[in-house]
């Protein structure tokens, strides 16, 4: 069956840690991820809990792909948008799936909603310690205005703008909570389907990813696709 291509933020170019992905696992296909426990350490969970997420991502990797398994996002929206590379790569919209998606592993849980791993609630500044599947977004120098990247057709890039979606005090009033922690300069943030908004931050020279607040969807992008 033909699924249409994703017309809205498509990540590119983003760390695998970013990512979701369909992998087969003792004969049979799982959601995993990679999770970044430091800068030395890599852990890699899987959960077999979400067969119907597995069939619609690999669903749309049959059909243009010819093969089951890969990466894929889930956005703010709760929408499943898989990459394939079929000469050009595209962004297919496999549906909306709604179920949270946990990860245990050496007895802890490991989740996109704004809990340590000992499962006690995160506030705005704190690390973030979930996985680092989002969506990326760009907060424009001056802290005041967001915008991603889209590419229409071949060899052209446009920046929708959030003053454009829903004016300039409402986009500025958005951007104030990833200001508070990006700073004034702006640079990259994640938004993933728990509507939870984390970044990288530089302090004395180290890196380290931070918490930022929950989405209000009422002063964000329009929802595009069906």
């Amino acid at each position: 069956m033909p699924f249409p291509v994703y017309q809205g933020n498509c990540p590119k170019s983003v760390r695998k840690a970013a990512k979701y992905k369909i992998r087969s696992h003792q004969g049979n296909y799982v959601v995993a991820i990679t999770y970044e426990v430091n800068r030395s350490e890599r852990w890699y969970p899987s959960t077999d809990k979400h067969p119907s997420l597995v069939k619609m991502v690999n669903d749309v990797k049959s059909e243009y792909a010819g093969n089951p398994g890969g990466n894929f996002y889930i956005n703010e929206f709760h929408q499943v948008i898989v990459p394939v590379a079929n000469g050009n790569e595209n962004y297919y919209l496999a549906g909306e799936y709604t179920q949270p998606l946990r990860f245990e592993f050496e007895d802890k849980i490991i989740s996109g909603e704004a809990f340590d791993l000992e499962q006690r609630l995160l506030s705005p500044g704190s690390d973030w310690v979930g996985p680092h599947a989002g969506i990326p977004y760009t907060l424009a120098a001056g802290g005041n205005d967001i915008y991603f990247k889209y590419s229409p057709r071949p060899n052209v890039e446009n920046r929708c703008y959030l003053s454009e979606a829903v004016g300039k005090e409402n986009a500025k009033a958005t951007a104030s909570a990833i200001k508070a922690i990006k700073g004034h300069l702006g640079g990259v943030f994640y938004v993933n389907e728990f509507k939870s908004i984390f970044m990288p931050v530089q302090e004395d020279g180290v890196y380290r990813y931070a918490f930022a607040g929950h989405l209000d969807m009422g002063l964000w992008f329009p929802k595009v696709g069906a």
